[in-house]
């Protein structure tokens, strides 16, 4: 037996095994099996992932864990020779991987059965054999056999099908009639076989402020395809353990837009291209480096998603592929969970908890295409309802280009919202009363060109708002009604890449803005006299997207502690401005959470690999900040939690 047909053997058991019947009715299900941590991305084409999903794709691979790059399209092009095209860049891709797993370019080929007959071939690291790629070699967007955007209208049209490439030397020698269902089909097949606890997707709502060479999608139409499709696969998905968490890069508009990336995290980038390179005639030029040079979360969580209540219990909310869950502690210090919670639509990731301090937490959450925000009130006794109130975004002709809200609550207890509309400026909209279920009309500050990740911190009766541009960073302060105009406060001559704002222990309001000068971080100070002079500024941590704050406890800590992610996914934290950041070890996905508790101490709170909650709980030392070291908060769930209501 060949070493290609043992290895599609050895896969074709692997899906086999994945799809076995659901146990009798009344017999008793055993216990789902501890999610093992593995890495799934999905992208259009040969070179994207690269591209788009680094440092965090080659540091998940240097971290040991199972990773599965599925790649729809065949990247053929609009090229005379497309078989031999579409083979030397999966080439390429396959001395991408080996580079970036530190492993020699030798790969086990072979196949598997996605469904109804079909097969995809499955490329496996002769050194490390976890580490795989999957090729549908679904026709490309310039394919003139199959006519232009031939993703695109597979994703529109039911009724259409058509016909894969085959790349010179494929382990699937023919070509295989594919329509919309089987092309969804094929994916969900792949994650119940792979059962990916992270999955990495490419952005199908792409900003539409750039890339208008790309018209009508501001992007490549197969990442926006192909995206799409994916999350209906993931929708259809049975994970055996925890629904998997979904993270979303943004793809040619990084080109348009300041990095926030380290030099350090650039060269994981390079390197991996630059094995790749060889083998695609059409990689290069200045343009792949203004894309390698810098990567962004298309919807990034931020730090709101966990929160401690005046007694001592904690919840945290986490956004899935099949919903949203939360895990709570007791204030003995017990988890539990994760629990499904009921939500109307789907979510985007990023979700904000408030009031936990004054006994009845609200929960702000916004619907998967921007058109709506919607909140949860829990009753006086920490009860969650299953009701939602739905509060209109700011109107658009596409209310995708709404950004995520940051939410605070005044002084009089109202919750206020603030937005990066979809014309670029900002949008708040404020409650008439507290829990008064009424609201004001959205009111525009004004603004251009801002990014998302907007921050509001409150202060007195008075809010403040803060967002970036790609130039700069703007300031606005609101009473109780009305606002004042936009100031812009100085960072320096560097850009800004992102920009968070947090009350400190003194009162006072501190800026951190990450900068395109190798991610470094300014911070600015502000009093109730102005901006202090000086900006204080530090070396970036690494990794993609803005560090996190949180307000000091009662005691314990002298300053505002900042958190934040390298290109590993390792945890570090700073307690002062201008200080070094400090490695407290782990690697969590995306944005971590921080809580105060009630003796000053820090609990750190992330998404392992591995889709489980971890916490890391830290205290005031002579040396600074001392962590105890991360832990799963619960050790096996009660049950799978696939789906909420």
């Amino acid at each position: 037996m060949s070493r290609r047909i043992a290895f599609g053997l050895a896969v074709s058991l692997v899906l086999v095994a994945s799809c076995e019947a659901p146990p009798q009715r009344g017999a008793v299900a055993p216990e789902p099996p501890p999610p093992q941590a593995h890495f799934a991305q999905v992208t259009a084409h040969p070179d994207d992932d690269l591209l788009f999903m680094n440092p965090d794709l080659a540091e998940g691979l240097r971290s040991g864990n199972p990773t599965t790059g599925i790649y729809l399209t065949a990247g053929e092009a609009a090229v005379p020779d497309q078989a031999g095209y579409g083979a030397a860049r999966q080439e390429g891709t396959r001395a991408a991987y080996a580079q970036m797993a530190r492993k020699p370019n030798e790969w086990l080929r072979g196949t598997m059965p996605v469904g109804n007959g079909r097969l995809a071939e499955v490329d496996a690291l002769r050194a490390d054999p976890d580490v795989k790629l999957v090729f549908l070699n679904l026709p490309e967007d310039a394919n003139p056999q199959q006519g232009p955007h031939a993703l695109s209208r597979l994703r529109r049209d039911p009724a259409l099908t058509v016909t894969t490439t085959v790349p010179a030397g494929a382990a699937v020698q023919h070509p295989q009639p594919f329509d919309r269902r089987a092309v969804v089909e094929s994916m969900t097949a792949l994650f119940d076989a792979f059962q990916p606890t992270v999955v990495r997707l490419q952005d199908d709502h792409p900003d539409g402020r750039y890339q208008a060479n790309w018209v009508g999608v501001n992007n490549h139409p197969d990442h926006v395809a192909g995206a799409a499709l994916a999350k209906e696969a993931l929708a259809a998905h049975r994970p055996r353990a925890l629904s998997p968490v979904v993270v979303t890069y943004r793809d040619y508009n990084v080109a348009d837009t300041p990095s926030g990336l380290s030099d350090e995290d650039k060269g994981t980038t390079r390197e991996a291209f630059a094995a790749y390179v060889p083998h695609d005639v059409f990689a290069h030029g200045a343009i792949y480096r203004s894309w390698s040079d810098n990567s962004a979360y298309r919807w990034p969580r931020r730090g709101r998603w966990a929160a401690r209540s005046e007694g001592g219990a904690v919840q945290a909310f986490s956004v899935r592929a099949h919903g949203l869950v939360r895990w709570t502690r007791t204030p003995q210090g017990v988890w539990s969970g994760p629990e499904p919670m009921p939500h109307p639509e789907p979510l985007r990731p990023q979700v904000s908890l408030l009031g936990e301090d004054r006994g009845q937490p609200v929960l702000v959450a916004q619907s998967e295409d921007g058109a709506r925000i919607l909140i949860l009130r829990s009753d006086r006794s920490g009860n969650w309802p299953r009701r939602w109130e739905v509060v209109d975004a700011p109107g658009a002709v596409d209310p995708a280009q709404n950004g995520p809200p940051a939410a605070a609550v005044d002084a009089d207890g109202r919750i206020v919202l603030a937005v990066k509309n979809a014309a670029g400026a900002v949008s708040i909209r404020r409650e008439l009363s507290p829990a008064s279920l009424r609201w004001e009309p959205w009111t525009d500050l004004g603004g251009a060109d801002v990014q998302d990740g907007v921050s509001i911190v409150p202060d007195g009766g008075v809010q403040h708002v803060f967002a970036a541009t790609r130039g700069q960073v703007l300031h606005w302060r609101l009473p109780r009604a009305g606002a004042a105009g936009a100031e812009v406060v100085p960072i320096g001559p560097a850009r800004p890449a992102g920009a968070l704002a947090e009350r400190d222990r003194d009162g006072l309001i501190r800026l951190l803005v990450r900068t395109d000068r190798n991610g470094e971080l300014v911070e600015r100070t502000l009093t109730p006299h102005g901006w202090r002079d000086a900006p204080a500024t530090s070396p970036g941590p690494g990794g993609i997207g803005d560090p996190v704050a949180a307000g000091p406890g009662p005691r314990g800590f002298a300053d505002l502690v900042r958190v934040a992610r390298d290109g590993g996914g390792h945890v570090h934290v700073a307690d002062r401005a201008g200080a070094g950041w400090t490695d407290v070890g782990g690697a969590v996905t995306d944005h971590p959470a921080v809580v105060v508790e009630h003796n000053g101490a820090i609990t750190l709170i992330g998404i392992g690999f591995d889709g489980g909650l971890v916490v890391n709980t830290g205290a005031q030392g002579s040396g600074g900040l001392r962590f105890a070291g991360w832990r799963p908060a619960v050790v096996q769930p009660a049950a799978s939690v696939a789906a909420a209501d």
